[in-house]
C-alpha cells in the first residue's frame, strides 16, 4: 500500500480522534495530511497546507524551539523507532493570533518504505492552555532551551574541574567545602571561581545555579 492510499484510508478515522492529527514526511517534516479541526485553527485548506511544504515549520511553529528537537527526532527515527512513541511540547501560531499557543504532542512512525525505513510520521496534538501550570512549565523549558543555545559556546570552554566547581557552587558549597570535596587547595578553588565568572560573564549565586541547571550539572 502506498503512503497516499494509507493516508486516504486513515483520514476518516483520524477525523473522529481527539486532538489535531497530522501526518508528516520525515524528510523536511513536510505535512501531507491534517484533520479538519487543525486546518480550521490555522485558517488554511489541506491543499494549501501541502503546498506550504517544509516552510510549515517556519510559518506556524516556533522555529527557535523546534529546530534542535526536529534534528534530534529525525536522527532517532532513522535509527530504530518503528515502535517508539515520542511526546513533546511545542508552540503553534494559530490564525490571526500574534502569540503562540502551547501544544502537547505524541508522534510515532506512520509509514515505512520497501526497505522498512521510516518515511512518514503521525502526530496527535492537544492544546495545554486549559491545564493549570503546564503552559508556565513549558515556558520555562523554552527559556532554558534558549539559554542553553545562547551560552553553549562559553560553557564548553570550561575545563572538567571548573565544571565540578561550578556545580558545587550552585549547590551552595563554600570554598572550604569544595576544597575538601575535590581535594584541592582553597586558593585553587577561588581561582576556578574567578575564572568561571570571567568566562561565563556571571557574578551571582543565581547565575551559577542557572548554568548548572541548564547544563544538567545538578
Amino acid at each position: 500500500m502506498t503512503v497516499q492510499e494509507k493516508i486516504k484510508e486513515f483520514a476518516p478515522m483520524a477525523e473522529k480522534m481527539p486532538g489535531v492529527v497530522v501526518i508528516h514526511e520525515i524528510d523536511g517534516f513536510s505535512p501531507k495530511f491534517m484533520t479538519s479541526n487543525g486546518l480550521e485553527l490555522l485558517g488554511i485548506s489541506l491543499e494549501e497546507l501541502i503546498e506550504v511544504g517544509e516552510d510549515y515549520q517556519k510559518k506556524f511553529l516556533n522555529k527557535d524551539f523546534m529546530e534542535d528537537y526536529l534534528q534530534a527526532l529525525t536522527k532517532m527515527l532513522q535509527e530504530d523507532a518503528l515502535e517508539e512513541t515520542y511526546t513533546f511540547f511545542h508552540q503553534v501560531q494559530l490564525q490571526e493570533q500574534k502569540d503562540y499557543v502551547w501544544y502537547a504532542s505524541s508522534l510515532r512512525v506512520f509509514h515505512v518504505d520497501e526497505k522498512n525505513r521510516p518515511t512518514h510520521t503521525v502526530t496527535t496534538a492537544f492544546p495545554i492552555g486549559e491545564f493549570q501550570h503546564l503552559p508556565q512549565k513549558a515556558e520555562r523549558l523554552l527559556a532554558e532551551n534558549f539559554f542553553y543555545k545562547k551560552n553553549y559556546k562559553k560553557f564548553s570552554c570550561l575545563s572538567t574541574r571548573a565544571k565540578q566547581v561550578l556545580r558545587l557552587v550552585a549547590l551552595g558549597k563554600s570554598s572550604g567545602e569544595i576544597s575538601a570535596l575535590l581535594n584541592i587547595s582553597i586558593d585553587t578553588v577561588n581561582s576556578h571561581r574567578m575564572a568561571i565568572k570571567q568566562k561565563l560573564e556571571i557574578s551571582t549565586q543565581y547565575d551559577f545555579t542557572k548554568y548548572a541547571l541548564s547544563f544538567d550539572l545538578i
